[in-house]
């Protein structure tokens, strides 16, 4: 129900289904799976975390389906709270559904890897606590600092780990070469964890001193141009918009394009048509409104789902 609301694009009923399902998967955990109907070895495997190894045909179907319905739920409750401008409901969870070492893969699900959604997650957290402590005049700066560190720490060493991850070493006449391997999830990833590091930006500063983040916008759209296939881009809504947020003048031309056209722009996903109207409203109060902050920018998108 969540994804028919959001894909047909009228309203936020959408919310409504995503906040029972939230419930649901809260409700289970607190009583150790068992409100789920689950034979004793799917618990078991599932509440340990353990790999699937050989076992009965319903065990593995009941461990595949519930594995594919939490990472699919931890993923919308993340990408949910982007544009609402609050913490993940679900953020106590995320640590052990989708740590790096967790059976949860969300790359299986929607393309990015664990790391670099775990650390959006974060994110969102942050935010809503930067505005809460504003909010009751209990705002300490140098927690802050510290969290900001270490969230960025985490996103580049991510990205260390992928780099050195790209590269196969292959013997071909004694001579050593290195292959760059840019499968679909390192591709997928790198643009998530580019993401993270613009949104970090926006929770903190806002749209003021993008010039720190010319680097970051200058490889990502590299990356955009030259190695993204057309047939991956329906898998990047989120970073998208995020990235575009903050697009130069000269880049904007790109997220017209992208965000008018197939694949993105497709009959059956009528919520994205709502996207290229909010960036270029964006980008013409970052020029019209002094201190446009990202919080000024979620008054436009608070009913959206970016998928």
């Amino acid at each position: 129900m969540v994804f028919f609301e959001v894909f047909t694009g009228y309203g936020n009923a959408w919310q409504v289904h995503l906040h029972a399902a939230l419930i649901m998967y809260q409700n289970g955990h607190k009583t150790n799976l068992a409100s789920f109907g689950l034979a004793e070895n799917s618990r078991t495997i599932l509440y340990e975390d353990l790999p699937l190894l050989e076992q009965e045909h319903a065990i593995v179907e009941e461990v595949v389906n519930l594995r594919f319905l939490s990472g699919t739920i931890v993923w919308l409750d993340i990408t949910s709270s982007i544009t609402a401008g609050t913490a993940p409901f679900l953020l106590p969870y995320h640590t052990c559904v989708v740590a790096s070492s967790s059976q949860t893969k969300l790359e299986d699900i929607m393309g990015c890897r664990n790391w670099a959604m775990l650390q959006i997650g974060r994110i969102a957290a942050l935010h809503e606590h930067k505005t809460q402590a504003l909010q009751q005049g209990q705002f300490n700066s140098t927690e802050l600092k510290q969290t900001v560190a270490d969230i960025s720490r985490q996103i580049q060493y991510g990205l260390a780990q992928q780099a050195l991850g790209a590269f196969t070493i292959s013997e071909r006449d004694t001579a050593v070469m290195f292959e760059p391997k840019l499968d679909p999830h390192t591709l997928v990833t790198h643009i998530f964890a580019y993401m993270a590091s613009i949104y970090l930006h926006l929770v903190i500063d806002g749209f003021q001193m993008l010039e720190l983040l010319d680097t970051i916008i200058s490889e990502t759209m590299r990356l955009l141009r030259t190695q993204i296939p057309t047939h991956i881009l329906p898998a990047l809504v989120a970073p998208l918009y995020v990235i575009g947020s903050v697009a130069r003048q000269r880049d904007e031309q790109f997220f017209r394009d992208i965000f008018s056209s197939l694949p993105l722009l497709d009959p059956l996903f009528k919520h994205r048509e709502r996207v290229l109207p909010i960036l270029e409203e964006i980008w013409s109060k970052r020029q019209t409104t002094p201190l446009f902050a990202w919080e000024d920018s979620l008054e436009l998108t608070h009913d959206i789902l970016l998928l």
